[in-house]
């Protein structure tokens, strides 16, 4: 499992990535967590406190550990190393329940800036939280990883970016390369005041006594009433994304006030009135022109009115907005980070072991050949042949889905013998002069085999069903033909895409890979069944009780489909005897042949979800860039 956490966000944020699926980390029950940490007499570590919780004199509170890294004027004295591996302890506990398994790779986003020294400290932290070594992601590059995702940067061009969801907001420049961003320069863009103080000061002064002791607090928002007011006016902020007017609560017994967008925009004017000559020094810092730019992101954590025309006057280019991402770079580094640590290892230089071919191993691929061979022989030896006096046949009339299923299942027998290619060998053992082959190239070799083999066989009943009856085989090959094709094109697809397959990931893809007996068994059954209490053959000529054993076979049908096409096993529990009962209740003679297509529909199925679990394992950000790209970019 690999572990991102951000820490140079407002609010820490992790995210996990099993097998190229991305899962936020809850912290504390909620999606992030703030930096605070509460160091009691003890020496034992809160971690996730917000401000606004700053305990009593008797416990130290730090809000911002990152800050205190290769400080030494601390007070009272503190080991901001320790206060770090405790943060990243707890985020990596709470990831490691939440996935149920150990972090094995760790990657952090840290502040632009940061040099060997706080690289350094960060490292040690790590090893003292139990983690592996991490590696760093500066915050600009992760931003630009998760906005370009689905797209791609020219290598050699520039990206302006601009992070304002923190006090100070900053400029950096980056420039695409074949691994990731270089960083050209960074540049602040500091006014006097963050916004949100900015703003409760321009609440107070309107709301509030010259002599008032909350003006004095506002300028230290950190502590008493201030932080209280300030956390509200971020509250209002959020609210005005959504609305033209927000409340502000100001400390009793004062009364609540509203604010609006021109007073976020009046308090904003200070920072939007340094945009432009800070874009003009970080481009010429960083030894670019306008035109070197191939795109502008901005992230912002509530909107600020007027920052992106700004900058859409000073660059000219329109910014891409991210605003309320809150994973936003812990996703982004994990994709800078996935060729750092990636398995190097894949199907195609990875052996397993592999053992002697043993009857029993072949239990699987006989089991379905039979339940194929047994439903073929019952289409054919079940047909009502009319004839003419002079014993030409003028028509067939048979189960034409019974003679597919006997074509699908055919193809189902040729991926469990493929599906032993991988593990076993039929005879003798590897030498020095035959040398053993990659597990990948006997999964490509036995599934393209599957495929060929497969379709011949579904061919061959066809062909054999038209001599046995002696008429036109041609409906009976697009039978067989029809319903095994299908699982055929998979086999092919899982072929040519399974020697990328992770190599760490190959024990649990042949596990999941291999075909289920049972549910075919139980389907294979079911439609035997029910033609014999259809066509009166055996068993039903000797035990009668046709009604009962259509109902009986119905239901097997309908089980046999459930477990086919479902894999959940609370899905499995109630849908199966949902579809058992309804499938034994409307089974007769002119519905039975739709049952039975119904299960050729959940084969088909089965494969294609083999297909797709197969392509995601080898191309886990497939999924997720698509979805960006279907979103179209963010404003």
């Amino acid at each position: 499992m690999r572990l991102s956490i951000d820490l140079s966000s407002p609010a820490i944020a992790a995210t996990i990535d099993r097998d190229g699926a991305r899962i936020p980390v809850t912290l504390n029950g909620r999606l992030v967590m703030p930096h605070g940490i509460i160091l009691d007499p003890a020496g034992q570590l809160r971690v996730g406190v917000a401000a606004q919780s700053e305990p009593s004199a008797s416990y130290q509170f730090i809000r911002e550990p990152l800050e205190l890294l290769g400080r030494a004027d601390t007070d009272p004295q503190v080991d901001a190393v320790q206060l770090l591996a405790g943060q990243l302890w707890h985020v990596a506990d709470q990831a490691a329940r939440q996935a149920a398994g150990p972090v094995t790779a760790l990657t952090v986003t840290i502040p632009s800036g940061w040099g060997p020294r706080r690289r350094g400290h960060l490292t040690d932290a790590a090893a003292r939280a139990g983690l592996p070594a991490p590696a760093m992601v500066t915050a600009p590059a992760a931003l630009a990883a998760y906005a370009t995702a689905a797209g791609t940067v020219p290598d050699g061009s520039c990206l302006l970016i601009c992070q304002a969801d923190r006090h100070p907001a900053t400029l950096t420049v980056l420039q695409a390369t074949t691994d990731g961003y270089r960083e050209l320069a960074t540049r602040s863009i500091n006014p006097t005041r963050d916004l949100d103080q900015a703003l409760a000061q321009r609440i107070v002064d309107a709301n509030t006594a010259d002599d008032d002791p909350l003006r004095a607090e506002t300028a230290h928002p950190t502590q008493g009433q201030g932080g209280l007011l300030l956390e509200s006016v971020r509250q209002a902020r959020q609210l005005l994304t959504a609305q033209d007017r927000a409340p502000v609560l100001l400390p009793a017994p004062r009364k609540p006030t509203v604010i609006t967008r021109d007073d976020v925009a009046a308090a904003a004017q200070p920072l939007l009135d340094e945009v432009d000559a800070a874009v003009h020094d970080i481009l010429g810092a960083a030894d670019v022109d306008r035109h070197h730019l191939s795109g502008v992101i901005q992230r912002e954590a509530e909107t600020i009115p007027g920052l992106r025309d700004r900058l859409t006057t000073a660059t000219g280019l329109t910014p891409a907005t991210l605003s309320g991402h809150s994973h936003a770079l812990a996703d982004g580094a994990l994709t800078l980070t996935a060729a750092h640590h990636q398995a190097t290892g894949t199907a195609a230089d990875t052996q397993l072991p592999r053992v002697r071919l043993r009857i029993r191993d072949l239990t699987s691929a006989i089991l379905l050949g039979a339940c194929s061979l047994t439903l073929l022989l019952q289409a054919i030896l079940t047909a009502d042949i009319n004839t003419t006096y002079a014993l030409r046949v003028v028509g067939v009339r048979l189960s034409l889905p019974e003679l597919g299923t006997a074509g699908a299942l055919a193809m189902l027998t040729a991926f469990a013998v493929a599906h032993l290619a991988p593990t076993t060998w039929l005879a003798g053992a590897p030498s020095a002069s035959t040398p053993e082959p990659a597990t990948g190239s006997l999964i490509r070799r036995g599934y393209l085999a599957a495929a060929a083999g497969g379709t011949i066989t579904a061919a061959l009943y066809g062909l054999a069903t038209g001599t046995a009856v002696e008429f036109d085989y041609g409906p009976y090959l697009k039978w067989t033909l029809g319903c095994a094709l299908p699982l055929a094109a998979c086999a092919a697809v899982i072929a040519a895409a399974a020697p990328r397959i992770p190599a760490h990931a190959l024990p649990a893809w042949l596990a999941r890979i291999r075909p289920a007996i049972l549910h075919a068994a139980i389907g294979a059954t079911g439609i035997y069944l029910l033609r014999a209490a259809l066509t009166l053959t055996p068993p039903v000529d000797v035990t009668g009780m046709p009604g009962l054993i259509a109902s009986a076979g119905a239901a097997l049908i309908g089980v046999a489909t459930a477990l086919t096409a479902i894999r959940g096993r609370t899905a499995r529990a109630i849908t199966a005897p949902g579809l058992a009962i309804g499938y034994a209740i409307v089974v007769s003679y002119d519905t039975h042949s739709a049952l039975i297509v119904g299960y050729l529909v959940a084969l088909t199925w089965w494969g294609i979800q083999l297909t797709a679990h197969t392509l995601r394992l080898v191309f886990p950000a497939a999924g997720k860039a698509l979805r960006r790209l279907m979103d179209g970019p963010t404003s």
